[in-house]
């Protein structure tokens, strides 16, 4: 946001006020914009500082067949977008896996932009999005930005998604913005709010939460937390001879070793790891740090074979750049780390079987006399070797990183638990759940190398519910970053062209 536009919004002057209204305001520079905030949102007084959205407009599909291909044609459009429905629950499909992309902390940069490349040109039959999609931050016209520029993929992608910090807490907006241009299964999982459901497609059971953003305690004068109760009743209530692989995403992660967002997430993960250990939860996957990370199998900060492994995949492009620098030493439960830009995919080929794969998309440099970061324009796998700039990390210069997952129910009954299972068997991974679980955290110690009803499909229409805010912005360094950020509508005829 440039300090002209942000002045455009300060100076309520140019309504006609009398200088005697307190809703008055005039500005002599646009710079004075920045020193007139209000906890870096337009004052609440100010007429200007409210914004309408265009019509969002929300259709429910039912009656859809697995793996066949809609054609759909916004009603007032001339334009034409496709989908494939992904594959009904429990249904393996030997010849054509099920394909989960998972991205998170995106943006509006042109990197945002060609990691959505990535992801659409991934073959993926569901995308995750863990959290921070557009960095509007309380600026609600940004998230029209943000939808035009996903278009080519959220067009023709089914998605899951959580909200973070930034559709959360970031801009005061409490995640109505999120929610309105997002729905969720919510209803449909038997949740009461649209922050938390869960979705069953292929042998995969996706259970959504909000994390850090909402309470977490599993016990308390009353009762549990409702994100406590949920989940818990939604992992029981798994049929695992239907969706052997469990995966849970959140924003914040706990297992984080970059000093960025450094044990941000302990208070949840104190109360909730316990729960999903106990029910063998396969995969966690988080974003909010600003790079990426795999654990080995972990619980309690300890390698543990019948553990979770627990994936960042924060480094989708967002203006704010790459998290730095890791801790060191490395943690033993941490496999791997890299301080670049990109995007992963889970492919589930069986119910003991899956890999997962994370792809650079992109490395960062930071010139010494700069306050910001640019990007070496070097996509995929196959482009000439990078680093991104102050990366400490021992896999810095690698472009891929690549693990089979095996889920083994006798070595660990755990990963058998649910609707269906493990109550019968002689489980030694995990005992009885006890209602409050505190633990202290394990010395960084160095790394062991060892091996290791329906989602939401997005398009932009020019009139797309009206949904009104007080315009926010965080700081100033969105200005310094205005480099990086690309017109959407500029990107988009760019793809299609």
């Amino acid at each position: 946001v440039t300090s002209e536009a942000l002045a455009a919004l300060v100076n309520s002057s140019r309504l006609g006020l009398p200088p005697q209204s307190l809703s008055y305001k005039r500005l002599e520079t646009a710079e004075e914009a920045w020193d007139n905030l209000e906890n870096a949102c337009v004052i609440y007084k100010n007429p200007l500082g409210y914004w309408e959205s265009p019509y969002i407009h929300t259709v429910v599909l039912t009656g859809l067949r697995p793996r066949t291909t809609y054609l759909y044609q916004p009603e007032g459009s001339t334009r034409t977008f496709k989908f494939i429905m992904p594959p009904r629950a429990g249904d393996p499909v030997p010849d054509r896996p099920l394909k989960l992309a998972v991205w998170a902390d995106i943006g509006v940069t042109n990197i945002s932009f060609n990691a959505m490349l990535q992801v659409a040109r991934s073959g993926a039959d569901v995308v995750l999005t863990v959290g921070d999609y557009s960095y509007a931050d309380g600026w609600s016209k940004r998230w029209d930005t943000f939808g035009r520029m996903m278009e080519p993929m959220m067009s023709s992608i089914v998605g899951l998604g959580v909200g973070g910090n930034h559709e959360i807490a970031e801009g005061m907006s409490q995640g109505v913005d999120f929610v309105h241009r997002y729905p969720q299964p919510y209803k449909a999982s038997g949740s009461t709010s649209p922050l938390m459901h869960s979705y069953d497609t292929g042998l995969v059971h996706v259970l959504s939460l909000p994390g850090s953003y909402a309470p977490t305690a599993n016990t308390s004068p009353g009762r549990a937390s409702e994100q406590y109760l949920f989940a818990a009743s939604d992992l029981e209530a798994v049929d695992r001879s239907v969706t052997p692989w469990v995966v849970v995403m959140f924003h914040t992660p706990w297992y984080n070793s970059n000093s960025k967002h450094y044990l941000e997430g302990l208070k949840h993960q104190w109360d909730m790891e316990e729960l999903l250990h106990y029910h063998g939860v396969d995969l966690v996957f988080n974003g909010h740090v600003h790079a990426y990370e795999r654990s080995h199998p972990v619980f309690r900060f300890q390698p543990n074979e019948c553990g979770i492994v627990h994936i960042v995949v924060g480094d989708a492009g967002n203006y704010e750049g790459p998290a730095l620098p890791w801790k060191e030493p490395q943690p033993v439960w941490s496999a791997f780390r890299e301080a670049s830009f990109g995007t992963g995919t889970l492919t589930v080929f069986d119910e003991e079987n899956a890999v997962w794969r994370w792809h650079r998309m992109a490395c960062a440099t930071k010139a010494a006399d700069k306050p910001y970061y640019e990007w070496e324009k070097q996509l995929g796998l196959h482009g000439e070797a990078c680093q991104t700039t102050g990366d400490n990390s021992a896999t810095a210069g690698l472009a891929e990183d690549s693990v089979a997952l095996r889920r083994d129910v006798w070595r660990c009954p755990n990963k058998a638990r649910g609707k269906q299972g493990g109550a019968d068997r002689d489980d030694k991974s995990a005992g009885d759940l006890p209602a409050v679980q505190r633990f202290e955290l394990a010395p960084m110690a160095p790394a062991r190398r060892v091996s290791a009803a329906m989602p939401t499909l997005g398009f932009s229409l020019a009139a797309l519910g009206a949904v009104g805010f007080a315009a926010c912005r965080k700081n100033r360094e969105v200005a310094a970053q205005a480099h990086l950020s690309l017109e959407a509508a500029h990107l988009a005829e760019s793809y299609e062209a």
